[in-house]
């Protein structure tokens, strides 16, 4: 049976996430995040699609991102998996496939499920026994929405985009 199609919205906002081949800690070493980032980054120049948050954990990444009217949110994911998959099969001299099947995507409506997600995302690192708070974890967007690290990556959500402003987006 033939899996179903996505469905696209012109600037809609996804939750995505992505698992290594087998759950293999594929994104375990600080150069394979910082070049899955790098990844993210020129993608993110190319297509100018906005990201609101991100953490790399050691078999599987989370992004919230926000699409543009011109590319759709498979074009981006593909280019931005295929493209840091050559890189590190060309590094590791790895074979095989780096991603278990077709990434997530699931769409963000609402201020209030933003924010569950980010929260969940930034606490995934937590949940997974790497740290004891999330921002203690160096490889999620934690440290932009409380020190301004990596603000050329990460886009400040703007939560009255989705019509309500009484919501914050302070996660100190």
């Amino acid at each position: 049976m033939a899996r179903p199609k996505r469905i696209y919205y012109e600037n809609a906002v996804y939750h995505i996430t992505g698992r290594c081949n087998n759950k293999q800690p594929l994104l375990n070493s600080n150069e394979s995040k910082i070049d899955f980032l790098n990844t993210v980054s020129k993608y993110k120049k190319r297509f100018g699609f906005k990201l609101y948050c991100f953490a790399i954990m050691d078999n599987h990444i989370h992004l919230i991102i926000e699409t543009n009217r011109l590319f759709n949110i498979s074009k981006v994911m593909q280019a931005i998996m295929l493209s840091f998959s050559l890189k590190l099969r060309r590094k590791n001299e790895y074979t095989g496939h780096v991603w278990q099947g077709r990434f997530r995507s699931k769409l963000i409506r609402d201020e209030g499920y933003i924010l569950e997600c980010i929260e969940y995302i930034h606490n995934n690192p937590v949940r997974a026994g790497f740290v004891e708070k999330a921002k203690d974890y160096l490889w999620s967007s934690y440290g932009f929405y409380n020190t301004g690290v990596n603000a050329e990556l990460i886009n400040r959500i703007e939560v009255d985009r989705f019509g309500d402003t009484s919501v914050t987006t302070n996660w100190e």
